[in-house]
């Protein structure tokens, strides 16, 4: 982390002549089960990770606000009382959907200049999105004075990304990014809103994030349609089950099954997945506080099978990254994030991590010519902001 922040304060007195006086900080996360289920009202087990999002910033001595982002080499700048979305610098929607939902809020934001640096790898399906919204809230919070509950800030965000960005996300991807914690693994009712951090068990098992290098985006198209496909599915369980039916949530496994075979397709694989995912969820959350991490990986296997055969937001190479973990010893894996691309999360004994790591990536590159990145991750605290 602190390689990173280095990185945005020297970018920041390189591009603005002086020292940033506030830096946000937001990690990354995995999903560890719960696929999908964020935006049906679901159950979600997730963990914030060990790359993060720096963002640098200082009230600007001008009308107009600048933000540099070191990876992309890229600049945007807008005027606070007219932030449009620009679909030339997808990035930057990210950042003034955050200053616009605080805005609305009633927060104080002034004209402000900014740098972005990061590890957080892009388009790997740990929420690199989230973790820039997350530590735009908090450097901008920091540097106006002002604070937000740590909900209140999971819930901006994702509004950011629901209403400017336009992405119909649920609320993992930020929660994890706010409520993280060392070496714990996050349970979320999304619903109520309950939380919980369950430690997994010291020194016995890591997690390894394979990024497959398939394509991965997520703004339109099939995340869209998914999300669609689930409201309809709801409300064809209301019209057979009642008004007490808003969203997949609320349609019990027993329910599924008694009407299995008359919901058309494509509705019935994605309900299915939805409602099996809610179990396997609970079931993991379960395990994991009996110390039963071969349990917890079982449910992550059988995840990944749910996403592949009834969400199809699986890849070729996802199911290969899978097969070759099974083969090699992981305790659990499965695709994490959206899907279609992007990375899987490995479940993996301490003691087997280098030897795994290194003969799945090895066995992929030879049967697809793909060279995977592979990341050891640690689990990490949630996003905070300190002063320069």
């Amino acid at each position: 982390m602190q390689e990173v922040i280095e990185q945005a304060r020297n970018a920041f007195r390189e591009r603005y002549g002086r020292n940033p006086a506030v830096y946000g900080i937001a990690p990354g996360r995995v999903e560890v089960l719960g696929n999908h289920t964020d935006y049906n009202g679901g159950y979600v087990m997730s963990a914030a990770i060990d790359r993060v999002t720096v963002v640098a910033v200082d009230k600007a001595g001008r009308g107009q606000s600048w933000v540099f982002a070191t990876q992309k080499g890229v600049e945007a700048t807008f005027a606070l009382d007219a932030i449009q979305p620009d679909p030339h610098d997808r990035w930057a929607d990210y950042v003034k959907g955050v200053v616009v939902e605080m805005q609305k809020a009633g927060l104080p934001v002034e004209p402000f200049d900014a740098v972005v640096a990061g590890n957080v790898p892009i388009g790997a399906g740990v929420s690199s999105s989230a973790s820039l919204e997350v530590a735009t809230a908090m450097a901008l919070l920091e540097l106006h004075g002002a604070s937000l509950p740590q909900w209140e800030v999971a819930k901006l965000c994702r509004r950011a990304e629901n209403e400017f960005v336009g992405m119909p996300c649920g609320i993992l991807d930020q929660f994890s990014s706010v409520f993280g914690e060392r070496d714990s693994i996050l349970f979320l009712d999304t619903r109520t809103e309950e939380h919980e951090a369950i430690p997994l068990p010291t020194g016995s098992f890591g997690l390894i994030l394979i990024h497959s290098m398939a394509q991965h985006a997520l703004v339109s198209g099939d995340y869209a349609t998914r999300h669609r496909e689930c409201m309809e599915a709801a409300a064809w369980f209301r019209e057979r089950l009642g008004e007490h039916v808003q969203l997949l949530r609320d349609v019990s496994w027993e329910e599924f099954l008694q009407w299995e075979s008359q919901i058309p397709e494509p509705l019935r694989r994605r309900a299915r997945h939805v409602i099996s995912e809610n179990r396997r969820v609970l079931e993991g959350r379960d395990a994991l506080h009996r110390g039963d991490v071969a349990r917890l990986g079982e449910m992550m296997y059988a995840s990944h099978e749910s996403s592949r055969a009834d969400y199809e937001n699986s890849t070729p190479e996802l199911d290969l990254l899978v097969k070759l973990a099974r083969e090699y010893g992981a305790t659990g894996a499965r695709l994490t994030g959206a899907g279609w691309g992007g990375a899987t999360i490995n479940l993996v004994k301490e003691a087997q991590m280098e030897e795994f790591a290194r003969r799945v990536g090895e066995e992929y590159t030879r049967l697809t010519g793909i060279q995977p990145m592979v990341y050891r991750c640690h689990i990490a605290q949630g996003a905070t902001a300190i002063r320069e």
